[in-house]
């Protein structure tokens, strides 16, 4: 995905995340509106699609096209978490 693309996604998870205000929401819960948006043709395994994209993001250190996104990283695993971002 182009990052002019993923920044136009980020605008849309922030107003999502301001009109619905979730704490920590998790990047399946964003699944079914970003396939309705385009972004992603349909959704595998609770979220895949998205956590390959936020994986591929960390690995590339451009996490910051996405200011909603926050990492946990443990020894194998990475949980993903999403928050409004502040301005």
């Amino acid at each position: 995905m182009e990052p002019k693309e993923i920044i136009k996604m980020g605008y849309f998870i922030q107003d999502y995340l301001t009109k619905h205000q979730p704490k920590d929401a998790k990047r399946k819960d964003f699944m079914t509106i970003l396939i309705e948006k385009g972004y992603f043709n349909n959704d595998h395994r609770d979220g895949l699609p998205l956590r390959n994209l936020l994986r591929q993001l960390d690995d590339d250190n451009q996490l910051y096209l996405l200011p909603q996104v926050s990492v946990e990283r443990k020894d194998t695993n990475r949980f993903w978490f999403f928050n409004a971002f502040k301005f």
